[in-house]
């Protein structure tokens, strides 16, 4: 097998001020909850060949499935004939050949805020949010997002009653396009082509007399329905960016997943989400695939019927020797059900991240989720 060589300095040349459609801050590849004490993840698995080991601090061994986050300190132990594949956070690509017992060589990654603009209402959400209305045809895409493909799959919420939906596209609030279907997704066809850098809204009307715009009208302030295509010198570094990847030696899965992190970088949360998607309905059953897509609509979209699906197959699909993807996948999936209302669910699965964080000394966030817990079983 030939070499992976590292192609970190065409992925850094796109990680560009493109901007926010709420702010210009651009923080690191994956939103945390919280601030930790212990190292955070400074890379993730993205190929493995053959018989390979991670092994954690307090020296757990378990076997990582392509998206396994690695951390500083971490040991990748490969057999005989075997390799494995690692992405940075800095967007770098490191391989570990055969017979191979190393550490884990990223950079160390920098700590997220437990508040940033990207993330939804931040840092508490407000109690009313659309999926408590599930009458609303609340969009799921594109939504709060950077768009680098001008034909975009629209997707939105499906209705109970409704037959027709009304779908249109308007630019600075004057129509730009229509169509009417029956389904609760279609591809833009192109035409009228969207103008890169313009601002767009994405309104669904259903024949029940609801519409998207709701949404606005329960959290006033979150423009979930817009987006907005990049503009030309944004995107020509990223599409070349794309397609050096594209030449790479590795699996489709892997390309799929360093695809997603240039995505996420350059707030293309649409298209990251997508991508993803498409690896796990290829059959790809990735614990930490799967968590991302929950946190990606948990706390970039906060679409928590999504996120719980995904959360609670992060759960289903965790190495109980990986505490730290098992407890991140039950903290998230309690913080959705605690978001749902869901009171019983939520001391469950936080109960058993909170022994999951202690197990990793993790101070801060067995700090935060004892008062949590306080407050739901204190209703």
């Amino acid at each position: 097998m030939k070499h992976i060589f590292s192609i970190s300095l065409g992925l850094s040349l796109i990680i560009t001020s493109v901007g926010w459609l709420l702010s210009s801050n651009r923080d690191s590849l994956t939103p945390v909850v919280a601030a930790v004490s212990n190292p955070i993840a400074n890379g993730q698995i993205i190929q493995i060949s053959g018989e390979v080991q991670l092994e954690r601090s307090q020296r757990r061994v378990i076997r990582p499935t392509i998206g396994t986050r690695v951390y500083p300190g971490d040991k990748l132990l490969t057999a005989s004939g075997a390799q494995v594949v690692v992405q940075c956070a800095d967007l770098s690509i490191q391989s570990v050949p055969s017979g191979q017992n190393r550490l884990n060589g990223c950079p160390q990654a920098t700590e997220q805020a437990e508040c940033n603009p990207k993330l939804v209402d931040c840092p508490h959400r407000g109690d009313k949010t659309a999926w408590n209305n599930n009458a609303i045809p609340y969009l799921i895409s594109p939504r709060r997002t950077y768009l680098l493909n001008d034909q975009p799959l629209l997707r939105w919420n499906a209705v109970a009653g409704a037959t027709v939906y009304t779908v249109t596209i308007e630019e600075d609030r004057k129509p730009f396009w229509q169509t009417t279907l029956s389904d609760t997704e279609v591809i833009y066809p192109g035409t009228p082509a969207l103008k890169p850098g313009a601002n767009y809204s994405l309104i669904v009307q259903t024949d029940t007399g609801v519409s998207s715009i709701q949404e606005e009208q329960i959290e006033p302030g979150i423009p979930y329905y817009r987006f907005s295509l990049l503009d030309e010198a944004q995107a020509q570094p990223i599409q070349a960016t794309l397609e050096q990847i594209r030449q790479q030696e590795l699996t489709d899965s892997a390309k799929a997943l360093v695809i997603a992190q240039v995505y996420l970088k350059n707030d293309l949360i649409s298209e990251a989400i997508e991508t993803l998607e498409k690896v796990v309905k290829s059959g790809v059953q990735s614990a930490p695939i799967y968590r991302t897509l929950g946190e990606l609509y948990w706390n970039y979209l906060e679409l928590e019927p999504q996120a719980k699906d995904y959360y609670s197959k992060a759960v289903e699909l965790a190495d109980s020797e990986d505490i730290e993807e098992k407890t991140a996948a039950q903290n998230g999936l309690g913080q959705v059900e605690a978001a749902l209302g869901n009171n019983d669910a939520a001391v469950d699965w936080l109960t058993q991240a909170l022994a999951g964080y202690q197990a990793l000394g993790d101070s801060e966030r067995v700090s935060k989720l004892e008062n949590q817990l306080k407050l739901l079983t204190s209703y």
